[in-house]
C-alpha cells in the first residue's frame, strides 16, 4: 500500500483560497473618496474645454494590484479620477481632462477653469 502525504497540499489549497477571497474583496474597495469640493469638478473630453482656461496638470496614483490580484480596472480608473478631481479643486479648477489611459495605477490629467 502506498502512503501519500496530502496534509501540505490541503493547506496550500486552503491558503490559496483564502488569499484569493481576500484579493477579490479588496479589489473592489474604493480607497479614494471624493471630497466635497472634488464633487464639483467635472471630467470632460478635450473638445469640451476649448473655451476654458488651462490651469495646469495633476497626476493621480492608486493601487492597481493587491495581494497579487489585479483590481477591477473600472474601480482603479474611478479612483484615479476622484484623486484628480480632488487635486483640481485644490488648484481652483472645475474641470479635468484625462491625458492618456491609466497605466500601472497612474494617470495624468489637465486641469481647467471653465466657470468664471
Amino acid at each position: 500500500m502506498r502512503e501519500t502525504n496530502t496534509g501540505n497540499r490541503g493547506w496550500s489549497r486552503r491558503r490559496a483560497a483564502v488569499l484569493a477571497a481576500i484579493g477579490v474583496v479588496v479589489a473592489g474597495c474604493d480607497w479614494a473618496p471624493l471630497t466635497r469640493s472634488g464633487e464639483e469638478v467635472l471630467v470632460a473630453r478635450p473638445e469640451q474645454v476649448q473655451p476654458c482656461r488651462r490651469i495646469g496638470e495633476t497626476s493621480a496614483k492608486t493601487k492597481y494590484m493587491v495581494a497579487g490580484v489585479n483590481r477591477d480596472p473600472v474601480t482603479v480608473s474611478q479612483e484615479l479620477q476622484n484623486l484628480a478631481r480632488n487635486a483640481a479643486a485644490e488648484m481652483k479648477g472645475d474641470t479635468i481632462v484625462p491625458i492618456g489611459e491609466p497605466w500601472w495605477g497612474e494617470q495624468r490629467f489637465t486641469v481647467y477653469r471653465c466657470q468664471p
